[in-house]
């Protein structure tokens, strides 16, 4: 996978879920690039290990499992030390449902 052309598939899935960067003092775009850089990486090292592709694939599948669950958890850490810990409760509980259809 190539950086540039994972840039490409990131930008058409941001137009259906966009991330909410909140006014963030830094360069959106810097750290699209910055991402796509660090998993373009990863993904020739794997690639380069002579893994076989069901192993790389998992592995891939095990990284994505890992962020999404650090995306829920900073997100209701954050709702929690703004005070709104029932937030945090509700947002988990709404990805909850939507994961179930």
């Amino acid at each position: 996978m190539t950086e540039d052309i994972l840039m490409q598939l990131m930008v058409e899935v941001e137009k259906e879920d966009p991330i909410d960067y909140a006014n963030l003092p830094f360069d959106d775009a810097a750290l699209r690039q910055l991402a796509c850089r660090l998993i373009a990486e990863r993904s020739n090292e794997l690639e380069a290990s002579g893994m076989p592709a069901e192993a790389q694939l998992a592995t891939m599948w095990a990284s994505t499992a890992k962020l999404v669950l650090e995306n829920i958890v900073l997100n209701a850490r954050l709702l929690t030390l703004q005070g709104m810990p029932d937030d945090a409760r509700a947002l988990i509980e709404r990805i909850s449902r939507q994961s179930r259809g």
